[in-house]
């Protein structure tokens, strides 16, 4: 008996052999480049029906370089490399606020060469404190407040010069976090403000496409008898496209 089951296993045991030849029919010559997936990369067999695999895998991905920058406007992307294959995969990245540079940039005096800026302001007794409108080029000033327009060149330097310092003052960097749930930065603190000779609180400002253009703040007014705050609003607009007109 136990003579059978022992022939029965050897021709069982010939028979898996002879299909597993007959599936491959060939000895496997592995290619030398990489097949791969999402997860896993292998050395697949060069003949065209055959299945057989070696070395397989998982990736080994590097630490990563961004390949697009977030901005305001839209996710970056961050892209990972496997070590071994050169496989590739992304992840998004979200905008965490402008750097440093790219601060200073947008707020550079060059920046306001052609720019529309308009202020306005309320007071807390709901009384409009009234606006003030400039427009700049680069070769002239429109001032609304005056009806008059600047053509002097050392003229337009200084007022440009005086506009870009007094809103600097109230911008440095280091003062200002990033909401992403609004879009806009908030202030961590008081800022004083030598124009009004206070200190300026609440401000939260606004970019878009890595420009300023908004500006919000509240200032505490100190009148004989009667205190009360003034909420202001400075937008900036159509730079670099800014015409001079009445």
């Amino acid at each position: 008996m136990k003579r059978i089951v022992s022939i029965l296993l050897t021709i069982c045991m010939l028979l898996s052999l002879s299909t597993m030849l007959a599936s491959c029919g060939h000895d496997c010559v592995f290619s030398e480049d990489w097949t791969k997936d999402a997860t896993h990369h292998w050395h697949a067999c060069a003949h065209e029906d055959c299945t057989e695999l070696t070395d397989k895998a998982e990736h080994v991905w590097d630490e990563g370089q961004i390949t697009t920058k977030a901005t305001q406007e839209a996710a970056g992307v961050k892209t990972f490399t496997c070590k071994t294959c050169a496989q590739t995969k992304t992840e998004a990245i979200e905008f965490t606020g402008l750097s440093e540079e790219e601060w200073n940039i947008a707020l550079s005096e060059f920046t306001f060469e052609n720019v529309s800026y308009e202020e306005s302001a309320i007071s807390s007794k709901g009384d409009k404190s009234g606006t003030v409108k400039y427009k700049l080029t680069k070769d002239l000033v429109w001032i609304q407040r005056n009806a008059i327009k600047l053509t002097d060149e050392e003229e337009i330097k200084t007022f440009r010069r005086a506009l870009v310092d007094s809103i600097r003052e109230i911008v440095p960097y280091e003062s200002y976090q990033y909401d992403a749930a609004t879009k806009t930065y908030k202030a961590t603190e008081k800022i004083y403000f030598s124009a009004l000779k206070t200190s300026t609180q609440n401000v939260t400002l606004t970019f878009a496409n890595g420009r300023l253009v908004e500006i919000k703040y509240e200032v505490k007014i100190y009148a004989v008898g009667d205190d009360y705050t003034v909420t202001a609003t400075i937008k900036l607009s159509d730079y670099g496209t800014t015409t001079i007109t009445y």
